[in-house]
């Protein structure tokens, strides 16, 4: 019998698997499940055991086929700066570390790999030995949102109209700190990478900044994934559906194996665009559909997207990450309309 892990692999890969597989992007919604706070999670030290606790029991209540394999935190610590870190909230860094760039050249892109990311990986382990049978995904923040947070975003993006040297500086940095992160968790203990990219965003960069500082960055961090031997999953913010092609065919061209839409895309023009080249992951947004609608209206939109991009390599999502206060019964409402739906 396969299992959901095998149908996510074929789905991601550009198969057409029998159901089409779930993945909603859980950060700290599992928390919420286990009744820990988010501060227990952090510490510090980081406790993977109640990272994978939470996640697990979230995937029991809801059912879905891919999980993260832990609770997430920016990876800036190793950098010296420290988590601010809500009770039932979401970890954000209190400061960025290389504001003041002159401290770049004597850091080490491998300081990511301290006792946080330590605590994330034994998440990752426990996961993988208590559900062989569930895909396991390796979510990271992506180059652009990475670089943001470790110069500051407005920082970055003055740097990239005016100073595009120190621009890419933070880029290459920030490329080097994500492959470290990901050779270190290690493709033994997880299936396929996602890059957490909400600052990709055509609309936010422009085209031009989107193409000179982001596409360089994703093609390294894909081929990196490559030679791992793991699919690249790539979830930019921003409208991909409209106006010229070019920009989402020099994302696809990057080398990503999925592309993940996020709200107010049409999944089906993007799909035109890219079809044969990678496979597409989305679905109802959350909070216009999944966090404010009735469940009539959540089957009618998941039926929608099933109906319009079941016929090519999909995996069902929601429109972006999903946290502590959400409501658990509408996303296992999304799976289930989901898992009935058959090919």
């Amino acid at each position: 019998m396969r299992t959901p892990r095998d149908l996510f692999m074929e789905a991601v890969r550009g198969g057409l698997p029998a159901r089409v597989p779930v993945f909603p992007r859980d950060l700290t919604l599992g928390l919420d499940v286990t009744g820990v706070p988010t501060t227990e999670v952090f510490g510090p030290p980081y406790d993977p055991r109640a990272s994978a606790a939470a996640i697990l029991a979230l995937q029991d209540a809801v059912g879905h086929d891919a999980v993260v394999g832990c609770i997430f935190g920016c990876m800036v610590t190793g950098f010296g700066v420290e988590l601010g870190i809500p009770e039932k909230g979401v970890p954000y860094p209190k400061d960025a570390p290389f504001s003041d760039i002159s401290v770049l050249d004597a850091a080490s892109p491998d300081s990511v790999r301290d006792g946080m990311l330590s605590g994330m990986r034994e998440s990752y382990r426990i996961i993988r030995n208590k559900r062989e049978d569930l895909a396991v995904i390796m979510n990271l923040a992506g180059p652009v949102t990475n670089g943001g947070n470790l110069r500051n975003m407005e920082m970055l993006l003055m740097d990239m109209i005016s100073d595009p040297d120190t621009a890419n500086r933070i880029m290459d940095f920030s490329v080097e700190t994500i492959i470290s992160a990901m050779d270190y968790i290690g493709a033994d203990l997880t299936d396929s990478l996602f890059l957490a990219s909400a600052t990709a965003n055509p609309d936010l960069l422009g085209d031009g900044m989107y193409r000179e500082f982001c596409i360089p960055a994703l093609k390294k961090i894909c081929s990196a994934a490559k030679e791992m031997g793991l699919p690249s999953v790539f979830h930019p913010h921003g409208k991909f559906d409209e106006g010229s092609s070019e920009i989402l065919d020099a994302t696809v061209r990057s080398g990503i194996d999925c592309f993940q839409f996020s709200e107010e895309n049409d999944g089906s023009s993007i799909m035109r665009i890219i079809d044969g080249k990678c496979s597409i992951m989305g679905g109802p947004d959350v909070m216009g559909t999944l966090l404010n609608g009735t469940p009539g209206a959540i089957v009618s939109d998941t039926m929608r997207f099933l109906d319009e991009l079941s016929d090519h390599p999909y995996i069902m999502s929601c429109s972006c990450s999903l946290h502590r206060g959400f409501p658990i019964d509408n996303l296992a409402l999304m799976t289930s309309t989901a898992h009935s739906f058959l090919r």
